[in-house]
């Protein structure tokens, strides 16, 4: 189960352990086709693109498609890349650009046989807009930890 709390009015954070090598968990984060998998809120949305330039510098997109049909795209730059301890990306809306850019670290904290993946979301313009991304990375986790524990 993921551990998430808010942190003041412009954070989230979310802490879970996945049964699964950091390596492993590192991968599902920035392997196309792996994120195509679980990068989404819930079950009946679809994900049919994902970009990842994996590099200081580099952009990411992911494409989700709601069960209404609506698109929604996230996309930012990567501002920290060290396989497999860290991750560090601004993400924003593509289909919504008044939301703004907003940050997001994912730290890959190797524990025995498995990962702790502490994701730290930051520099929401408010609280309503943390909260629906703390219920959607919520969501995700739930996603990745089936696809992590079915592979194991």
């Amino acid at each position: 189960m993921a551990s998430p709390e808010t942190l003041g009015e412009t954070a989230l954070c979310i802490r879970r352990t996945f049964p699964a090598a950091r390596e492993r968990v590192f991968r599902a984060w920035t392997d196309p086709e792996e994120l195509k998998r679980w990068s989404a809120p819930a079950d009946d949305y679809t994900i049919p693109t994902v970009e990842v330039d994996l590099r200081v510098g580099g952009r990411y997109r992911i494409e989700m498609r709601n069960p209404e049909g609506e698109l929604h795209i996230a996309h930012g730059v990567y501002r920290e890349v060290r396989p497999p301890e860290r991750l560090v990306y601004s993400w924003a809306w593509e289909t919504d650009p008044d939301r703004g850019h907003t940050q997001v670290t994912v730290d890959f904290l190797a524990r025995g046989d498995a990962t702790e993946v502490v994701l730290t979301h930051e520099r929401f313009p408010d609280p309503p807009m943390r909260d629906r991304h703390l219920q959607g990375w919520t969501g995700c986790f739930d996603r990745l930890g089936r696809r992590l524990a079915a592979k194991a």
